[in-house]
């Protein structure tokens, strides 16, 4: 008898034959990737609604009030460069057959706990506790693969200035406050994006990631990003037949 709750998952079939690679390894930048993509990714239309009316946590991040957003974390100040980076890897991952959405909760997909402080990754020590319920995944070629765009935090010297307020230690001049005062370090977020794209399936580990630095942005790296994926997600297509998981 079916009840609610107990009804089969169906798996995604692969919507596109498995390319051939290049001797390196490289599938070639797709002639539809050339040109830089324009408009609004539908998800990026529910972000900038729901981080409109976010709060901004203690240590400097915006918590959505849905459960379920998009997986982009970041502060007020740089909450548009997040969200015009994660907007342009959607509609380029879109362009050349790869959905990008929040994913359903019949298929049980699993979201990886990302460490936010530079020259972290994979830990948990600081990894951010305004996480969404589900993944934000990328259908390629059949294979969801996990995607979470982050600024990075920076561990800054600061003094405190009275009234429960601590400013960055470079800016106090002891001129301009009274009362006792002393230093500490804290996490802030650092205005740099951080890119994770991994696997959600529990047992079979894969991820890639990219931290950019003042010199080195992320937007300059979607060919080389995209075409990571892809081989992430033919590499978890062969391990999933092995374990008779998912693709049949």
């Amino acid at each position: 008898m079916w009840s609610k709750g107990k009804a089969a998952r169906q798996p995604h079939r692969p919507i596109l034959a498995t390319p051939a690679l290049r001797p390196e390894g490289d599938f070639g930048p797709p002639k539809k990737q050339l040109r830089k993509p324009t408009g609004t990714h539908r998800l990026i239309d529910d972000a900038q609604k729901d981080f409109e009316t976010a709060e901004t946590r203690a240590d400097g991040y915006l918590k959505p009030r849905r459960k379920l957003f998009v997986d982009i974390g970041a502060s007020r100040k740089t909450l548009v460069k997040s969200l015009r980076f994660a907007n342009e890897l959607f509609l380029r991952l879109e362009r050349v057959g790869h959905r990008v959405v929040v994913a359903s909760a019949s298929e049980e997909l699993i979201r990886l706990p990302v460490d936010v402080l530079e020259g972290h990754v994979g830990g948990r020590e600081h990894v951010l506790t305004c996480s969404p319920r589900r993944p934000t995944v990328a259908y390629i070629y059949g294979v969801p693969i996990g995607l979470s765009v982050i600024e990075t935090s920076e561990t800054v010297e600061m003094q405190y200035v009275g009234d429960g307020r601590f400013i960055r230690k470079g800016e106090y001049r002891k001129s301009e406050h009274v009362g006792p005062t002393w230093s500490s370090k804290n996490d802030l977020p650092s205005g740099r994006l951080r890119l994770i794209g991994y696997s959600p399936f529990h047992g079979l580990p894969w991820s890639r990631c990219w931290t950019e630095t003042s010199k080195d942005l992320l937007d300059s790296k979607f060919e080389e990003i995209v075409n990571a994926l892809r081989l992430g997600a033919l590499d978890l297509t062969t391990r999933l037949k092995e374990h008779r998981r998912y693709i049949s």
